[in-house]
């Protein structure tokens, strides 16, 4: 491949701008369109002789603005280049554009087929930013696999980038059974993830489709009752937990309640810290001054009195 060092003027209209090489192709933003409209076209861009005439290698966002303000474009002319070389150009060419999850596997989309495993991992991955032995990189070429409505959603930010593990466990009737979840809600890595392995586990313990402990779990229902996104994501969370570890689920649900009969009226907080495998509770509070801090002693002094210790003592054993 060679970048030539001749610059020349063509007119927008004669440059074929829908290579598939363009996978980060968009409309120019406003910053940019009222920068060139300012102080004009600062940097050519790039181009390659085709059967059907210039074709663009790079420059997409500045080939449109100045298509829509019926300007000349300055082009640079790239020689000898193939199908991966004008990719690899076009990533140069974009070296400084913050990317995202969707964006990275678009590119991913691109090589795949024109490159091997190896120098997918080894050469494009590190260009769009990730480590070629990292989770991530697991993540990305695991989501290639994935059907292209299921990339939509990455692209789209409903779904997290790790969620591809679990989802990847499930088969065609249980991924469509979750699809659902994701259409019209965005969610976090570590809630996304959760959710779906709470699924798979519970339906893999009882022998049944994901389908059904969805139902039994009233994940459905909650779906269909218009909630906030917020709302929703809670609610299909603790319900998909619920499902995965119901007494767990019964035991902090018992606590919250006593510990909140324990502290109430004091600013003193109390939480179980490791899932009830030692029974022991954590008591913290924030002072400012000694009058906080005289306050906070007597509060738990009369805290240490609450017949409701009694409650916390028992939760999990037969007595409760």
């Amino acid at each position: 491949m060679l970048l030539t060092s001749e610059i020349f003027t063509a007119s927008a209209t004669s440059i074929r701008a829908d290579g598939a090489h363009l996978f980060w192709a968009e409309k120019p933003s406003d910053s940019l369109t009222e920068s060139m409209a300012e102080f004009g076209q600062a940097s050519p861009v790039l181009v390659r002789e085709t059967e059907a005439g210039l074709t663009l290698v790079a420059g997409h966002a500045r080939l449109a603005a100045l298509a829509a303000a019926g300007q000349p474009v300055l082009a640079r002319m790239v020689e000898d280049a193939d199908d991966v070389s004008t990719g690899l150009l076009y990533l140069a060419d974009n070296a400084q554009r913050p990317l995202d999850d969707g964006m990275r596997l678009a590119a991913l989309q691109y090589f795949a087929p024109r490159v091997d495993e190896g120098v997918l991992r080894q050469d494009i991955l590190p260009r769009l930013g990730i480590k070629p032995k990292s989770k991530d990189a697991r993540f990305l070429l695991a989501w290639l696999g994935m059907d292209k409505e299921w990339q939509a959603l990455l692209t789209a930010g409903n779904v997290p980038l790790a969620a591809v593990s679990p989802l990847a466990r499930m088969s065609v009737d249980d991924l469509a059974a979750v699809k659902p979840l994701f259409t019209g809600l965005s969610w976090s890595r570590s809630s996304g993830v959760n959710v779906l392995t709470w699924l798979f586990e519970t339906a893999t313990m009882h022998g049944v489709a994901v389908a059904e402990v969805m139902d039994r779990a009233g994940m459905n229902a909650a779906l269909a009752q218009g909630l906030s996104p917020k709302d929703a994501i809670a609610r299909l969370s603790t319900a998909a937990r619920q499902a995965r570890h119901p007494e767990l689920t019964r035991l902090q649900e018992r606590y919250a309640a006593v510990a909140a009969e324990i502290t109430a009226g004091t600013k003193w907080r109390m939480t179980q810290p490791d899932s009830f495998e030692t029974g022991g509770s954590e008591l913290t509070i924030q002072i400012k001054n000694g009058e906080q801090l005289k306050q906070a002693v007597k509060d738990l002094e009369n805290m240490a009195a609450s017949t409701a210790w009694d409650k916390l003592w028992s939760l999990g054993s037969r007595d409760e």
